[in-house]
Order: C-alpha cells, then sequence, then structure tokens
C-alpha cells in the first residue's frame, strides 16, 4: 500500500539540503577527508599578498586549504584560502584578472557556491583596499633577513639618520620600525625575489608559477620620517627598480 505522505516528507527533508554544499553549484565540492584546515602562516600569506597586491604569496597558499564559517549566509559558508587571496587582491586593485584563478567551493554541509569568480570580477570593478594584520618581523626573518640588514637598508633609503637611530627605533619604538619596513622594504623586488623562500604549502608546479611572476613596482605613500614626525602628511613614492649585476 503507497504511503501518501513519503513525499511530503522527502520534500521536507529536501528543503534545508537545497542550500547546502552537497547540492551546491560550487566550483569544488570537498567531502570528509579531502579539505585542509589552514595554518596561520597561509592567513599571512593572504594579508602579505594584500599589501603587496601581487598574487605571488598566494600560491605559497595550499591549494586545498578551506576557510569555513558555519554561521554565515548560504553560499558564501566556506572558501578556498588561495582563492580568497587571489580575490583580495583583484579587489584590492581594481584588477579582474586574479578573478580568473577564484575557485568557488562547497563541503557536504556548507555552501561558498557565491564565492566565485564573477562575484570577485564585480568587487574588483569597484576597488577599495582593505588592511589585514601582517606579522611584519615574522615575515621578513622568514624571508632570510637579518636584522642589520634591515637597519642598513632603512638607513640607506634615508628613512633614519644612521644605524643608531634605527636599532634604537627597534628596540623602543618597534611600532614605528616595522611599519617603516612595510612600506618600504617589503615594495623593493629585493624582497619580491625572496618571496620564494618563505615556507610555501602548494606543489613544485605552483612554485614554479610563482617563481615566473615579475615584479611591478606602484606607488607608496611614505609618512614623514619618524625622527621629523611633526606631521602626518604622507608622501608619494614609486620603487626604484634594483640594480643587478
Amino acid at each position: 500500500m503507497a504511503r501518501p505522505y513519503l513525499p511530503a516528507i522527502l520534500v521536507l527533508l529536501a528543503a534545508p539540503m537545497s542550500g547546502c554544499g552537497l547540492v551546491s553549484d560550487a566550483d569544488e565540492t570537498f567531502y570528509f577527508g579531502e579539505k585542509r584546515q589552514p595554518v596561520e602562516l597561509e592567513y599571512q600569506y593572504v594579508a602579505l599578498a594584500n599589501e603587496l597586491q601581487s598574487i605571488k604569496p598566494c600560491y605559497l597558499i595550499h591549494p586545498r586549504s578551506l576557510r569555513a564559517g558555519a554561521f554565515g549566509s548560504v553560499g558564501s559558508q566556506v572558501s578556498l584560502n588561495r582563492s580568497t587571496c587571489f580575490a583580495w587582491v583583484a579587489e584590492g586593485s581594481g584588477n579582474e584578472k586574479p578573478c580568473d584563478k577564484v575557485r568557488s567551493a562547497s563541503t557536504l554541509f556548507l555552501s561558498g557556491a557565491d564565492l566565485n569568480a564573477e562575484t570577485c570580477r564585480r568587487n574588483a570593478r569597484v576597488p577599495g583596499m582593505v588592511s589585514l594584520r601582517l606579522d611584519v618581523p615574522a615575515i621578513v626573518v622568514l624571508a632570510g633577513y637579518e636584522e642589520e640588514e634591515i637597519d642598513a637598508y632603512l638607513v640607506s633609503e634615508g628613512r633614519f639618520s644612521g644605524i643608531e637611530a634605527a636599532k634604537s627605533y627597534r628596540r623602543d619604538q618597534p611600532s614605528t620600525y616595522w611599519n617603516e619596513v612595510q612600506m618600504t622594504l617589503l615594495h623593493t623586488e629585493q624582497f619580491f625575489d625572496r618571496i620564494g623562500r618563505l615556507p610555501g604549502f602548494g606543489t613544485a608546479e605552483d612554485q614554479a608559477t610563482m617563481n615566473a611572476l615579475r615584479w611591478e613596482p606602484r606607488q607608496q605613500r611614505l609618512w614623514t620620517l619618524p625622527e621629523q614626525r611633526t606631521r602626518s602628511v604622507p608622501e608619494i613614492r614609486v620603487p626604484a627598480p634594483s640594480e643587478r649585476e
């Protein structure tokens, strides 16, 4: 004998599933054991890419590194960390090209289908850079810089009057010192080349793609020299290409 209430039960069961990852139209769906929990360093690479407005650090992120938030709206509950990185660069720079690399993702119960390449392109058409927390001291150490090397660079750029002044600020006013590093050293061709030294979680192909990218200087806002800081009007500077022997 047929059970007339069975179709109704199936409809009720299907309704909550309609927005879940299982039936999502995301580019990629991850089931048990396929995804990878991001580590803190991968979030730092997103912040670094955002700061540099370059996709190069994005390739250091594991391709299956998945960031999830169950309380987000359906369609934006989960995303690939690398795709988030590409999207931040695109939206901050107003360049839609990185959006071509953005892939939406879903899991068995969470959907991130709306965080796709087209959403990235729409956001990039109204560019606006957001500051992300970047651990500058940790990043430059991982890139192979010594404190003395950084001091010497800042002095050579005229940001401090001498080595002792640089040391003093690094010791007594670290936030000012590392802000100088972030505004200057991180935006040089030398640092760009050293990004490949940072610990990576990608594949050999990712490493090759990253190494093929070329540095592109962009305007930087530099504040008044720390030792002369009586006002807060920034200056505009375009980093010069490094001299290669």
